[in-house]
């Protein structure tokens, strides 16, 4: 993940920002017409795209995803899970 990463953050869509419990880094996943943004920590995708950690194509990153919240285990493509489109945006922007 480490070359995604530095790709997101070369386009300027990496930041750090405060959580509950400390500052961690977060990728911005889209801005709002009214200034508003909507983000996403990294140790959250972590934890959902950790799968395809040695490999963050595209074509991985847009497959089924198995991951673990609480008790409860999940099987979810990226389009389910809402990340889809942001795929589609770094793919056409040349990030993945």
């Amino acid at each position: 993940m480490n070359q995604l990463y530095s790709s997101l953050n070369e386009a300027g869509l990496i930041f750090k920002g405060d959580t509950d419990q400390d500052e961690a880094d977060f990728i911005l996943l889209e801005t709002y017409g009214d200034g508003t943004t909507h983000s996403v920590d990294v140790d959250a995708f972590e934890t959902l795209f950790g799968g395809v950690e040695e490999n963050p194509t595209y074509e991985a990153l847009s497959g089924f995803h198995t991951f673990k919240l609480g008790d409860t285990q999940y099987n979810m493509t990226a389009d389910e899970m809402g990340y889809q489109k942001y795929f589609d945006q770094w793919k056409m922007q040349g990030i993945i």
